[in-house]
């Protein structure tokens, strides 16, 4: 009987350390999806210019050093529960936002500002491009918020994609600078 229990309790050791590194998997995604955007941000010629955490939504603002156009994102992982992660998989709220350093921001600011106003318009909604500025700066931002499976950016639970992320940047960049373009061309 002795064996018997000894060997049950090794099972329950097994198991709950099983579940133990499920948990911290989980939690652990949020920190490895941020280190995966500011690396693959880095390595298409961004500077990281400032990172702000609340704990669960954290944002990031990043320069291109070359062209000087910058990129923000809002990143808020969804899977806080391994019943969650399993269920639903590991997902992210991701708003992208590109902007451009513009000579009188506010007049283009106050342009595009009358020309989307819409009482249709649902600014959560994936998808929906809205604008928005930074008149001390003098920077017109395009944004768009998107949910996004991240298990296409894991390779396993630690090991990135990086080619699959960076490709996501630049799409929703070029996406972001050509619905701006075409607003100040406009």
């Amino acid at each position: 009987m002795t064996e018997q229990l000894d060997q049950v309790f090794g099972r329950l050791v097994h198991r709950s350390w099983q579940r133990f590194s499920e948990e911290l998997h989980t939690r652990e995604t949020d920190d490895l999806l941020v280190g995966a955007v500011i690396t693959a941000a880095v390595a298409q010629g961004n500077a990281l210019i400032d990172l702000n955490s609340d704990g669960s939504h954290h944002y990031l603002r990043f320069q291109h050093r070359e062209r000087g156009h910058r990129l923000m994102f809002q990143l808020t992982h969804r899977a806080g529960t391994v019943m969650a992660a399993k269920t639903l998989g590991q997902h992210a709220a991701v708003t992208i936002a590109y902007g451009e350093h513009v000579r009188d921001a506010r007049t283009v600011w106050q342009a595009l500002k009358t020309e989307v106003k819409s009482g249709f318009l649902d600014v959560g909604e994936p998808g929906v491009f809205t604008v928005d500025a930074d008149l001390a700066t003098g920077y017109v931002y395009v944004q768009v918020p998107l949910l996004l499976d991240l298990d296409q950016y894991f390779a396993d639970h630690y090991t990135v994609k990086y080619p699959v992320l960076q490709e996501h940047i630049a799409a929703v960049t070029q996406a972001c600078a050509k619905y701006l373009h075409g607003r100040i061309a406009a």
